[in-house]
């Protein structure tokens, strides 16, 4: 069975082999690492698990200067979809990387967590993976406390190293063929969907809004997209970005247009898959010029799923 446990770790007496990361993106180099958890040599009968933070720890350290966060190519919800859709992971575990645990030594991080709470008996990690305080922790201090180590080497396409920081690049250029290349799918955000001002519905577009809490997403613009929620597809328009022409707030928003359905959706799950950048985000002199190029937007997306469907 696949667990979530998120904040609080539980006693358990099943062992486990581990990996443990940012894993931003999901991408192939991260799968490496995920994949390698059902290929070690006799562990086949050991729950296998993968540790992430949230907020992941770079982030956590930009809201401590104030400075801007990197921006997100996954949110929480997307690394549960693609470990489930994997079939062989048994649990994601989510610590909270907080003060406390950004103080944790090396020797606590592995006696109290891996250990004590986890009971594992292998870790895969990167060639050049660091953990603990200060990041003074790697694979040595795993192998002084009788924890098997398999570190996996760096994963190149196209001779680039796939890394989040590379595919952060591309998604800044909304290069959505290579995004797809080093992801391994396309590029998507699952979050739940909330109440937006209603202003498209007022104009005969209603859209659906996810939450993003203080997530940025790396992409940027609007996007024609597929839109999954309680496993239908719908046929969409995305638009990710702030809304500079309604709004004067430092958020940031992903809102969709279903084509040709209009459904109360409030509270439920969705996933927003990108499939092609349309045009970039900008200002409007007023509104009705911006629902102007909205329904052209959709009328572009409308071709591009008549295009593909044929």
């Amino acid at each position: 069975m696949f667990k979530v446990v998120i904040n609080k770790l539980r006693n358990r007496s099943l062992r486990s082999v581990a990996t443990i990361g940012n894993f931003d993106g999901m991408h192939l180099g991260h799968m490496q690492l995920i994949a390698e958890l059902n290929h070690l040599p006799n562990h086949a009968d050991l729950r296998k698990i993968v540790i992430t933070f949230e907020p992941l720890p770079l982030e956590y350290f930009a809201d401590c200067t104030t400075t801007p966060r990197l921006p997100r190519l996954s949110l929480l919800r997307d690394k549960f979809k693609v470990l489930k859709n994997l079939g062989f992971v048994d649990e994601l575990i989510i610590l909270r990387f907080n003060a406390e645990l950004c103080a944790t030594s090396p020797i606590d991080f592995i006696n109290n967590i891996l250990v004590k709470e986890l009971k594992v008996t292998h870790m895969v990690t990167g060639h050049d993976f660091k953990f603990g305080k200060n990041g003074s922790g790697g694979a040595v201090d795993f192998q002084n406390a009788n924890i098997g180590v398999t570190e996996i080497t760096q994963y190149f396409i196209d001779n680039q190293r796939v890394s989040s920081s590379l595919v952060r690049e591309y998604a800044k250029e909304n290069n959505i063929e290579k995004l797809a290349r080093y992801l391994g799918r396309n590029i998507h955000y699952t979050s739940r969907v909330i109440y937006g001002n209603q202003l498209g519905r007022k104009f005969g577009v209603p859209t659906i809004n996810l939450c993003l809490g203080r997530n940025k997403p790396a992409l940027w613009g609007i996007f024609v997209a597929v839109v999954y929620i309680d496993g239908v597809r719908y046929n969409a328009v995305a638009s990710i970005g702030k809304n500079p022409t309604v709004s004067n707030l430092d958020t940031y928003k992903l809102e969709a247009h279903l084509l040709d359905v209009d459904l109360d959706l409030y509270g439920r799950i969705a996933t927003v898959e990108i499939l092609e950048f349309l045009r970039e985000e900008r200002k409007f002199d007023d509104l009705d010029t911006l629902f102007k190029q909205i329904h052209l937007d959709l009328s572009q997306s409308r071709e591009y799923f008549k295009l593909r469907d044929k």
